[in-house]
């Protein structure tokens, strides 16, 4: 399948200029020309790379735009005709992939666009497979399960402690050291594992 870049530029008619240019490359592409139109884009759609202009001439520049609505995993290549401190400094707390100073030349452009996928597929890889080791690893007592199995069922910790015969504190600290085990940030995030682990 086609990889779908989306372009945030809003001189249009060097957006479509670099349009071309990656379908004739065998990409695909469409155009936000401004923070609006790429807000809704990438609620709607799902993109493979976002090339955009820091400059948007609106509120949101592009480094805004790409703080406030690009997923994480999605990577950035800034377009930009400043190479300022201060503007690049600013774009670096975005962790793009790479920067390109206007004008460059489209081959290069591809070449970065191609790269720069490439490499977030690879941390992609890297970080499913992290994931799933660190899952694979986790050991939980028969004590420990039980508790997941109460809390999955939406008890209290003092409605624990009494089905268990064990204090508060004890399946307070049981709950705290599951959490930590599992390295789960909340109870949504420990039930979901479980499901997944068949502990409940």
């Amino acid at each position: 399948m086609n990889k779908q870049i989306l372009i945030v530029e809003d001189e249009i008619i060097i957006a479509n200029s670099i349009k071309l240019h990656l379908e004739s490359s065998g990409l695909q592409a469409e155009i936000a020309t401004t923070p609006e139109e790429a807000s809704i884009l990438l609620a709607d759609k799902t993109f493979d790379l976002v090339l955009s202009d820091i400059n948007l001439r609106h509120e949101i520049d592009g480094i805004t735009l790409v703080q406030e609505f690009v997923p994480k995993h999605v990577p950035i290549i800034f377009l930009t005709a400043y190479s300022d401190t201060e503007t690049l400094r600013k774009a670096e707390l975005s962790m793009p992939y790479a920067y390109l100073l206007k004008p460059f030349h489209k081959d290069q452009l591809l070449l970065t666009i191609n790269l720069s996928i490439a490499r977030a597929h690879k941390r992609s890889i890297l970080s499913s497979l992290a994931t799933k080791r660190t899952t694979e690893d986790i050991v939980l007592s028969i004590r420990e399960i039980e508790i997941v199995q109460c809390v999955a069922q939406g008890k209290t910790t003092a409605e624990i402690a009494d089905e268990l015969f064990i204090s508060p504190q004890t399946v307070a600290t049981h709950r705290k050291n599951i959490l930590q085990k599992c390295g789960c940030r909340n109870v949504i995030e420990l039930i979901a594992l479980a499901i997944e682990k068949d502990w409940l």
